[in-house]
């Protein structure tokens, strides 16, 4: 895991985007959006999913030697670094195997940050096909014809402000961003390595030291600088992350029979949308396509961490296994269930809908999803009884313990109402606790659509006097319960 990454907070502050009039949200280690249905917790849900993509290390640009270089330095023009801008570079690099710290010069910050400034086109096409969507402008708040504004704050543990990264969308894409200079930011010793093993023993050649005022010498320099800082510049987006679709059960069902013409046919990350007519999501086609790979790649989370975080669900929840083998005609992976004491599969369309809801989960956190990755799942109450969607809750918060961060997007009572005994469950002894987390550690973000904006407004939600999350459900329960009332004195009069 990151610590860089995961210290410190992450605000995102969204305006005008999709229903969304205002969304100000800070990313937690489980993160839930609740609210009425159109109200856009799906819409926020798919842009935190396009950041860690742009953003996560593993991601965009996971294939790309010197991975950074795409991000900050896509046009590979000069950079413009004075000879005291580039021996500040030189000192940097030298002090690496001495220092957990690392101090940009104003010089290079101001450098970082233009260049950074330059990827506004890539990053609103990544929005874009995670959205399925050609023009990132169709996203603008339905009645306001301008933009749509998207801003990052990252603050670290030590409470340090590190900047503003702001996207603008619209009929123009901009983005802005400051990188701050003279301040120490921490860094892991590993993202150093590579290339930064290779200038380091270079620059310590008195001989070869003139071939800094090259171009490509400084562009490695460059990019190395902006490895170490892109942690503590984008915090948790910087880590891995997967997404779980509303409708995750009917793609499993049909996956094997349209998966290839969907994928073929979607937009690829790096891909302008107008090149190509997308047929279905980003979030979709990226499902899918993990989807086909789980068994041939057992995944870097397997092999580093041996705990099968999909175990629990399957022994508390489901009471049965997830299983997945290939077929031998079209390679295609094939997805069964067998039920406890059962010796035969079952398959999975042929399993409850809680099955098949809940196979991709297990699959996921065996197979892809570990401990310093980001897992968001639409709606997990899907298809579960409320006794499911109490005891999924519990699996949820042990995820949350175990490094994963979750985020959700929910309509389920019995979700927030578990959750909030999760939380209270952490004033007990340990001893006698069970699963529980600290209040910091939640933040719940309730959707309400207003009409002036039109739109709707997303606030934080805390656990009121009651121990309970205030998310409106109890007006519908005390409605139904009038009703009743009503009616039953009716029938009595009518008798």
């Amino acid at each position: 895991m990151n610590r860089t990454a995961t210290a410190g907070s992450l605000e995102i502050d969204v305006t005008d985007f999709g229903p969304i009039a205002r969304a100000k949200i800070d990313l937690r280690p489980l993160t839930v959006f609740v609210g009425p249905s159109n109200t856009g917790k799906s819409y926020l849900a798919i842009l935190i999913y396009a950041l860690h993509r742009f953003f996560g290390d593993d991601s965009v640009f996971a294939n790309q030697p010197f991975r950074r270089r795409g991000a900050f330095f896509p046009d590979q023009q000069e950079i413009d670094l004075s000879h005291e801008g580039i021996e500040s570079l030189k000192e940097l690099i030298l002090s690496l195997d001495s220092t957990d710290e690392i101090v940009l010069s104003p010089e290079v910050a101001d450098v970082l940050g233009s260049r950074f400034g330059r990827n506004a086109a890539g990053l609103s096409d990544e929005i874009g096909r995670c959205f399925g969507i050609g023009q990132t402008r169709a996203l603008v708040r339905r009645g306001n014809t301008q933009s749509t504004r998207i801003t990052i704050r990252r603050r670290m543990s030590n409470d340090l402000e590190f900047g503003e990264h702001t996207l603008i969308l619209g009929r123009n894409t901009e983005f802005m961003t400051t990188i701050p200079a003279g301040i120490e930011i921490p860094f892991d010793h590993e993202s150093s390595d590579g290339i930064g093993r290779y200038l380091h023993g270079y620059l310590l050649n008195e001989k070869k030291t003139s071939v800094l005022h090259r171009k490509f010498a400084v562009m490695e320099m460059m990019s190395l600088v902006s490895d170490l800082v892109m942690p503590s510049a984008i915090g948790i987006l910087n880590l891995p992350a997967f997404y779980l679709p509303a409708d995750r059960t009917g793609v499993m069902h049909a996956h094997s029979v349209v998966v290839s013409a969907l994928i073929a046919g979607a937009p690829t990350a790096g891909l302008r949308p107008a090149t190509r007519t997308p047929m279905l999501s980003g979030i979709l086609a990226d499902f899918l396509e993990q989807l086909i790979e789980i068994e041939d790649r057992p995944g870097r989370v397997r092999r580093k961490h041996k705990q099968d975080l999909g175990t629990k669900i399957e022994e508390n929840v489901l009471a049965g296994s997830v299983r997945v083998d290939r077929s031998t005609s079209t390679n295609y992976p094939r997805f069964a269930y067998r039920p406890e004491g059962w010796k035969d599969d079952l398959a999975l369309a042929n399993a409850s809908s809680m099955v098949s809801e809940l196979a991709p989960v297990v699959l996921y956190l065996r197979h892809l999803v570990g401990p310093g990755n980001v897992l968001i799942v639409e709606e997990p109450e899907s298809h579960l009884h409320p006794a499911m969607q109490v005891q999924f809750t519990r699996q949820l918060a042990a995820l949350v313990n175990a490094g994963i961060h979750v985020i959700i997007t929910t309509h389920s009572e019995w979700l927030l109402g578990e959750l909030a005994n999760i939380v209270r469950r952490s004033e007990l002894p340990k001893a006698n606790c069970g699963v529980a987390l600290q209040p910091e550690q939640v933040g719940a973000w309730l959707f309400e659509p207003k009409m002036r904006p039109k739109g709707s407004i997303v606030k934080e939600i805390r656990l009121d006097d009651t121990g309970m999350y205030p998310s409106g459900y109890d007006a519908v329960a005390y409605t139904l319960h009038n009703d009743w009332a009503e009616l039953s004195s009716q029938i009595e009069d009518s008798s």
